[in-house]
């Protein structure tokens, strides 16, 4: 996942700590996927319910794609 596009999410709330509240996550958390660039699924999911789909579940978190294809096909 790019960095970049988690920010752009970040922005989309205000600040990190409107995001983490708005997620339902800690601002150290969020802080820690901005550092690290990695989101969680759940987490990835959470920002896609909390911006009405303007960011995407499988772009933050590329690995859903697969996942979901696997339990689809298994």
């Amino acid at each position: 996942m790019s960095t970049e596009l988690l920010k752009q999410a970040v922005d989309y709330f205000g600040n990190q700590k409107k995001a983490a509240d708005a997620l339902g996550i800690t601002q150290p958390t969020l802080n820690h996927s901005l550092s690290t660039g990695v989101v969680s699924a759940e987490v990835a999911l959470r920002i896609q319910k909390a911006t009405g789909g303007k960011f995407k579940a499988v772009d933050l978190r590329p690995s859903l794609k697969r996942d979901f294809v696997s339990i689809s096909v298994a």
